[in-house]
């Protein structure tokens, strides 16, 4: 399997010193494109926990401030800062899932145990979700689930209220419902048969210490407004249900933006597939604007995180440049309100023979 690179020409000396002549390199194959990536493989374990601290105490404080502020202004920073804080250790979270973060494989473990309790995210199904079905295939019809779009026969055949959650879904307010629903709900926490096969004690484990921290969640909150005499459903509100709704939007939209754009196909053969090796070019290369970038623990860079995920989030915006620089050929784009409805208008339905998106029909 050939990536689909760049291919700069290079000049080589002739018989006549006045002539020249350009030959193109073979493109890279994506094992040698993998093996470009091990200088960025480097772990370094005590920043990684020291991230993860840094990224609780923001929670932390966030948390605090929502919960003790005393007035509306300090409480509404408090839930923002709750929000950046549990974005932060969802991320690290999902480095550890990887076995990115550090060099230690319990630690790794556990350290995204940890960081997963602040998003309420169950960490044995996120890892097989996301590492198994979603690295795997990623953008492979019936075999990543993530964001799969339905071919407009799909569509018609639905029954008119799933017809509307589908179009909620895929409106701009629609990730938060699609992830709160589609992934959270049915895949990540106390999952079917149905949406799981096989279900291990792992997964309820998981699950079940995903609802202890809910409960401890919502329990000091109680206790603390009963104690003070304050209002429970306004801080409930602030420290709880709006922060949790903030991070559902904000995650669905950072998968949506991963693999949505009206330039970058999904597939229904993975012959075709593997050839056109999608797990960088179906890949966004999204550009957010300072800080958002470093506040995201570089997310976006994800092409290298595709091609390598054992590459850990602080190394990811150097391996992405050096991808650009071998000449690997991804979509890449500023992030702007504009773009975002653009895809919201272009990308509903799918058609797979095509390989082009289609709007819902009027």
């Amino acid at each position: 399997m050939n990536l689909n690179y760049a291919t700069p020409s290079v000049s080589t000396a002739t018989d006549s010193p006045s002539s020249e002549t350009r030959k193109a390199p073979a493109p890279l194959s994506a094992n040698e494109a993998r093996k470009a990536m091990e200088p960025f493989r480097q772990k370094r374990n005590a920043y990684a926990v020291l991230m993860l601290v840094i990224d609780l105490g923001v929670f932390g404080a966030g948390l605090w401030l929502a919960i003790t502020g005393g007035n509306i202004g300090i409480q509404l920073l408090g839930m923002l800062v709750t929000w950046v804080g549990i974005v932060r250790l969802f991320l690290i979270g999902h480095d550890a899932c990887h076995q990115a973060l550090t060099s230690n494989r319990n630690l790794n473990h556990w350290m995204g145990r940890i960081a997963f309790m602040a998003s309420l995210s169950t960490y044995s199904l996120w890892r097989v979700g996301h590492n198994v079905v979603h690295h795997g295939f990623n953008s492979l019809r019936k075999r990543d689930f993530v964001w799969e779009p339905k071919t407009p026969e799909e569509y018609a055949a639905l029954t008119p209220w799933r017809k509307r959650l589908e179009r909620l879904y895929r409106s701009a307010a629609g990730p938060a419902a699609y992830y709160l629903i589609e992934i959270w709900w049915r895949k990540m926490y106390f999952p079917n048969r149905q949406q799981m096969p096989t279900l291990r004690w792992e997964f309820k484990l998981d699950s079940l210490l995903v609802t202890v921290v809910a409960a401890v969640w919502l329990g000091a909150i109680w206790w603390y407004t009963r104690s003070q005499g304050d209002a429970f459903w306004p801080t409930l509100l602030i420290a709880f249900v709006i922060p949790l709704i903030l991070w559902n939007w904000t995650i669905g939209l950072i998968v949506y933006l991963h693999h949505t754009h009206p330039d970058v196909p999904w597939f229904s053969e993975k012959s075709t597939w593997q050839q056109e090796a999608a797990q960088v070019s179906a890949t966004l290369h999204m550009v957010m604007p300072w800080p958002v970038g470093p506040l995201m623990h570089h997310i976006m860079e994800h092409p290298a995180h595709h091609l390598d995920a054992t590459i850990p989030f602080y190394n990811l915006k150097q391996a992405q440049q050096h991808l650009r620089d071998i000449g690997a050929r991804f979509t890449s784009t500023p992030f702007t309100l504009k773009h975002y409805l653009r895809c919201v208008r272009t990308c509903q339905l799918y058609d797979y023979q095509a390989q082009r998106w289609t709007a819902f029909p009027k």
